[in-house]
C-alpha cells in the first residue's frame, strides 16, 4: 500500500512539473509573438492622395494595410527606415486591400508613394516619421531622398 502511494505521489509530481514546463513554454511563445507582431498602419489610397492612420511609428516590424478607395489601380511603395531597397505591394484593384510588412531598423523618415507611373507626381506620396533604431546614415535609398528608388516607378516624387 505504501509503495502504491509513493508511486502516485511521484506521478503527481511528474505531472505537475510537466504542466509547469508546458505553461512556461506557452507564456514564452506568447511573449515572443507579441514582441514580433509589430505595428499595423492603415493606408487609404485614392486618386492622387495617400492618407495614413498614423504619421509616426517606432522602428521595428510595421505592416501597412493598404485600401484602394479610388477608381483606378494603385500600389504602395516604401523606402527609408533602414530598408536595403524599396518595397512595394502588387497592384491593388479599386475597392481591394493588400498588406505590406517591412522591418524598419533606423530612425528618420520613411517615404511612401504610389509606384504607378505619374501617380506620385500628381500627389500620391506621403512620409512617416520613424523613431528609435539606429540613426539614418543618408546612404542609398534612405529616408529623405527626393526621387523614387530604382524599380519604384522611376518618376521624381519629392
Amino acid at each position: 500500500m505504501r509503495r502504491h502511494r509513493q508511486g502516485l505521489a511521484i506521478g503527481a509530481v511528474a505531472v505537475a512539473v510537466a504542466l509547469a514546463i508546458a505553461g512556461a513554454a506557452i507564456a514564452a511563445l506568447r511573449g515572443h509573438s507579441a514582441g514580433t507582431a509589430g505595428v499595423t498602419i492603415r493606408v487609404t489610397e485614392r486618386e492622387y492622395h495617400i492618407a495614413l492612420a498614423k504619421n509616426t511609428v517606432k522602428a521595428g516590424t510595421v505592416t501597412f494595410v493598404v485600401h484602394n478607395a479610388g477608381k483606378q489601380r494603385h500600389a504602395l511603395a516604401v523606402s527609408g527606415g533602414g530598408l536595403s531597397a524599396a518595397k512595394k505591394t502588387a497592384m491593388i484593384a479599386p475597392g481591394a486591400t493588400r498588406s505590406l510588412t517591412v522591418k524598419l531598423s533606423t530612425g528618420g523618415k520613411l517615404a511612401l508613394w504610389c509606384p504607378v507611373p505619374g501617380h506620385a507626381a500628381l500627389g500620391m506620396r506621403a512620409s512617416l516619421k520613424v523613431s528609435g533604431g539606429a540613426p539614418s546614415t543618408g546612404g542609398g535609398a534612405t529616408a529623405g531622398t527626393t526621387t523614387a528608388p530604382a524599380g519604384g516607378g522611376g518618376e521624381a516624387w519629392g
